[in-house]
């Protein structure tokens, strides 16, 4: 389990609240409740589907939805990490999910939310990579997670890293043979009918929980948290 608090993407951030709605909820918060009727330490509904392809997933959280799709190929490793695979992610904020996100390039939104992907899985080690090595300073597995983000009705970080992880855990790659040794060594990718298809290794699975941190209605010290 790994607790993350982080400030929500860019483009998600609400709008100001006017001293009223302010009140409102910190008073509603006082008495044991959220705006949306769900308790302070109550967490969203959360469903996970996997799709008829490997490596799809569609995760629900409460009214928010995205969707998270795994690929590989082969690739040449990088020249200092000879005997490590690739673990890319990359985020789409489609504009269908909320009027604050725009077609065109990656905004400072997708942005933040590839970061926290890569913190999550790739810097944590959440994923050996070594074990995507196939032929150690020419031939290693990419592994490709593209996270595409439909409804944003809250809480979008820990929609989009569990989508991750269910995709990279349903995900299965494909079966390889080697012909030869050193630089003259070939790869084969076998279809599944002749090789069973391996899971990915994982040494944990990391889990993003966000919280909200509000002060007391009066001002005082201390203060209340509520899960995303």
């Amino acid at each position: 389990l790994a607790l993350s608090i982080c400030r929500p993407p860019l483009a998600a951030m609400p709008r100001p609240m006017s001293t009223a709605e302010s009140a409102f909820i910190l008073r509603a918060l006082g008495e044991g409740l959220r705006v949306d009727g769900r308790r302070p330490r109550e967490s969203r509904p959360l469903s996970v589907a996997c799709g008829l392809r490997e490596g799809s997933v569609e995760v629900r959280l409460g009214e928010t939805k995205v969707m998270a799709a795994v690929s590989a190929e082969l690739v040449e490793p990088f020249a200092d990490r000879p005997t490590e695979g690739q673990l890319l992610f990359f985020v789409e904020l489609s504009p269908m999910a909320s009027p604050a996100y725009e077609p065109g390039r990656p905004s400072d939104s997708a942005v933040e939310l590839v970061r926290l992907l890569e913190r999550a899985f790739r810097k944590a080690q959440a994923v050996d990579v070594e074990a995507l090595c196939i032929v150690a300073g020419k031939r290693v597995w990419s592994i490709r997670c593209d996270v595409t983000l439909l409804d944003d009705r809250g809480n979008a970080a820990d929609a989009a890293c569990t989508a991750a992880l269910g995709a990279l855990l349903h995900f299965r790659l494909p079966a390889v043979s080697i012909v030869g040794s050193g630089s003259e060594a070939a790869v084969k990718v076998l279809p599944p009918e002749q090789a069973e298809p391996t899971k990915l290794v994982f040494h944990h699975m990391p889990v993003s929980t966000t919280l909200g941190l509000f002060r007391p209605a009066g001002g005082g010290g201390g203060g209340g948290g509520g899960g995303g």
